[in-house]
């Protein structure tokens, strides 16, 4: 049985809702998909390196629409959009969150893109930068969270309490750009 790179890792992630991310191994993978370990190391030079891809392999099938510029809106929503499929795309997984957050991005995923909007709206590069982390490190650990207790063990509603979590976030980045950049600001450079 040929098994191209990308089968490797979705088959993975099949793996990964049947044994959960403690029972993942390469071993138990190379049975599922009835190859040896050798196999599996042409395309993963570790454990490590298979999670990595796995953790990254989740997510871009669900954000590459969200990141394609004729889809996007303006900033504010479409940054509570990425949130909430990244989000919902962790707690579709067993463990999702966890994976994700064992992972090293593979250098696929730049952060260029991803700042592009918010460096539009009137962020710097920096502030734009500490944006996004802030809110991927946000919807990171909501997940997490969710995932660790049991469903009802919760003494909120936890969607609700993403939610609000992330409207506050959003809105003090808007306040903060709105501050950087005042109406008048834009008039002045246009009158120069």
């Amino acid at each position: 049985m040929v098994v191209r790179r990308d089968g490797y890792v979705r088959a993975a992630l099949e793996l990964l809702d049947e044994v959960g991310l403690d029972g993942l191994s390469l071993r138990k993978l190379g049975e599922k998909l009835g190859v040896r370990g050798p196999a599996l190391y042409t395309h993963f030079k570790s454990k490590q390196a298979l999670l990595d891809q796995m953790a990254e392999t989740m997510l871009e099938d669900n954000l590459a629409p969200l990141d394609d510029p004729a889809a996007m809106d303006e900033w504010p929503e479409w940054l509570a959009r990425r949130a909430r499929t990244i989000h919902r795309t962790l707690l579709s997984y067993r463990d999702g969150a966890r994976l994700h957050a064992g992972s090293r991005p593979t250098g696929k995923s730049a952060m260029t893109p991803l700042i592009k909007p918010l460096l539009e709206a009137g962020f710097t590069e920096e502030d734009a930068t500490h944006a996004i982390l802030s809110i991927c490190r946000y919807t990171l650990g909501c997940a997490i969270d969710e995932q660790h207790h049991a469903e009802g063990d919760h003494a909120e509603d936890p969607a609700a309490s993403f939610e609000y979590g992330l409207s506050r976030l959003i809105a003090g980045l808007r306040a903060d750009v709105d501050v950087a950049n005042p109406p008048d600001r834009d008039v002045a450079k246009l009158l120069d």
